[in-house]
């Protein structure tokens, strides 16, 4: 047995209400995402209109009045859910425009009626102005935005408004192409039916695109060092699992570790919020200078490893001292003045799709040891893989004491290092041996 109207009226108002109750609690935890308010505004005009129309007979037409008001909300339920797109995805909305679309199907009926047309043309013109907004929310569910994946529940979105856009394209031409009657107690069941399983996609879709929104957020504030917005340890694991995958096999990179020289020293001479603007300020040049396609790290403390896919041993010494030379040769801003700071860099080969990672690090490790006991702002180049006794010599205890240590090792060059610039790593040292300003 078919439902009357006016319970399937009532069931898409109850139906939205319980959408609009849901997103009302998610609005007011999150203030600041415009687009739950919008999407809300859009359920809640929708609801409406569906409350209004449970009054009209199935028979007849509304007066002009209702009928405008009604298409009024069925038109600005479109059109927030529209402006929610763009703000989703972080494009801007034009208030004027929107006020525009929502305002032109209830305008459009009495006019084409004023005009003395008829009651066809005048709710093929209400169609058009709704095919239009659906239109457009359909583009913005398949569109690409630069720099942000796309959601699987786009689909549902896409699924939905292609639905919509059917709808009213099969409304516009039975409209002009067939004499059936325009108000019938079948078309409207037929379209409150199709209204309310394309509604349920449409909130359902709304749901889940904030939902996998606010989880992908979480996945990423956990594989990001909250201080420098670099990689953690985590986010490292997985960028060079998502790089391996993409592969057909083993691929060449290289791999280096960066550890800022006496940062302990600033730290205590100058404090830890000093020490977390050079973190900061020594992430941003890192990132500056290294290629959009390597994957930088922070590795722990201070120290920041970087992985170079598809560059050769000369390549990988080029670009190291490229990175050394940028720390190098400005200093970093502090409110108690500029500080020179300089870095030692350790550098080593692997090969991306097999186990040689951990080995690589460990080369890598090995040479910044070696790179800091011969005198700092330098980079030494790892030959092999350290054995067991090796490590115990290079311990973090060992590379952590220089920082607190004076530097009282002359400036050569090791076998593949790079020599420093002598004045600025004596005016870096005196700098620290200063007391501090007041």
């Amino acid at each position: 047995m078919l439902l009357d109207l006016a319970t399937l009226h009532f069931a898409s108002a109850a139906s939205r209400c319980a959408y609009v109750i849901v997103f009302l609690v998610m609005a007011l935890s999150q203030r600041g995402q415009t687009y739950l308010w919008q999407w809300m505004g859009a359920m809640g005009a929708s609801m409406a209109g569906s409350f209004v129309m449970m009054g009209v007979p199935p028979e007849t037409l509304p007066p002009v009045p209702v009928t405008m008001v009604v298409y009024w909300l069925y038109g600005g339920s479109l059109v927030l859910a529209w402006t929610g797109f763009r703000s989703f995805f972080g494009r801007p909305v034009n208030i004027g425009l929107g006020v525009l679309l929502c305002a032109l199907p209830g305008l459009v009926y009495p006019a084409i009626l004023a005009a003395g047309l008829s009651g066809r043309l005048a709710l093929t013109g209400v169609f058009t102005s709704c095919l239009v907004v659906a239109l457009l929310s359909l583009h913005e569910t398949v569109r690409r935005t630069a720099g942000m994946a796309r959601l699987w529940s786009q689909y549902i979105e896409t699924l939905a408004f292609a639905c919509y856009t059917l709808a009213f394209l099969l409304s516009i031409a039975m409209l002009l192409g067939t004499d059936m009657p325009m108000a019938s107690a079948e078309s409207a069941r037929g379209s409150l039916i199709l209204d309310q399983i394309t509604g349920v996609f449409v909130y359902f879709g709304f749901v889940a695109m904030a939902a996998e929104r606010a989880n992908r957020n979480l996945l990423r504030l956990a594989e990001t060092d909250p201080l420098t917005g670099l990689y953690n340890r985590r986010g490292l694991q997985q960028a060079l699992q998502r790089r391996v995958a993409s592969l057909d096999g083993r691929s060449p990179a290289g791999l280096l570790i960066a550890d800022i020289d006496h940062f302990k020293a600033i730290n205590d001479r100058y404090g830890h919020e000093s020490g977390d603007l050079v973190l900061t300020a020594f992430a941003k040049r890192v990132r500056s200078t290294l290629r959009a396609t390597d994957i930088v790290t922070r590795w722990g403390g201070e120290e920041f490893l970087a992985v170079l896919p598809g560059v050769t041993p000369q390549e990988l010494a080029a670009i190291a001292e490229r990175l050394r030379a940028s720390i190098a040769d400005q200093p970093f801003p502090l409110r108690s003045g500029p500080l020179p700071v300089t870095v030692s860099i350790g550098t080593a080969t692997l090969n991306l799709g097999d186990d040689s990672f951990e080995r690589a690090t460990k080369t890598a490790d090995a040479a910044l040891y070696e790179a800091k006991t011969q005198g700092r702002n330098r980079i030494c180049a790892g030959s092999s893989p350290p054995d067991a006794s090796s490590q115990d010599a290079l311990s973090r205890d060992a590379i952590s004491r220089d920082a607190t240590t004076p530097d009282t090792t002359q400036h050569g060059a090791a076998a593949q290092d790079v020599p420093p610039p002598g004045s600025l790593r004596r005016r870096a040292d005196s700098v620290l041996a200063e007391p501090h300003p007041a």
